[in-house]
């Protein structure tokens, strides 16, 4: 559907195009950011009790569904949710109380602060960024 008159249309495209290309950028990370907030909460409330690596995994084909043949999208979305399970695992070992009554609660708030959600330490660089 077109209803917008074709001396709007360049007007806008004008005003577009005179922001600089960081205002672009930042306008178009904006748009995706609220894009991807709107997909989770929907996906989320269709599927309440999903476990968060699935719900990852549904996001993902939410977006790209389309983008890949069914054997690679497939792969991905398996990946995908993999790496959510490990962050859960991480909560659920802070969460698990032997954890928090031998160590006391404290303790396992620094650990989940110094490891962040994935369990890697944080400000440690990985040999991915390493040249």
């Amino acid at each position: 559907m077109k209803d917008t008159a074709p001396r709007i249309e360049r007007k806008f495209r004008k005003m577009l195009l005179e922001r600089s290309g960081e205002e672009r950028l930042k306008m178009g990370c904006s748009m995706y950011a609220t894009a991807q907030a709107l997909a989770k909460a929907s996906i989320s409330r269709r599927y309440p009790d999903a476990h968060p690596a699935e719900l990852k995994r549904l996001l993902f084909l939410h977006f790209y569904r389309t983008d890949f043949e069914p054997e690679k999208r497939n792969r991905i979305a398996s990946a995908v949710a993999r790496s959510g399970r490990a962050d859960s695992k991480v909560r659920k070992l802070v969460m698990n109380s032997t954890i928090v009554n031998s160590l006391g609660a404290d303790a396992v708030r620094d650990k989940t602060e110094t490891y962040g959600k994935m369990g890697k330490k944080k400000g440690k660089r990985s040999r991915r960024g390493a040249r």
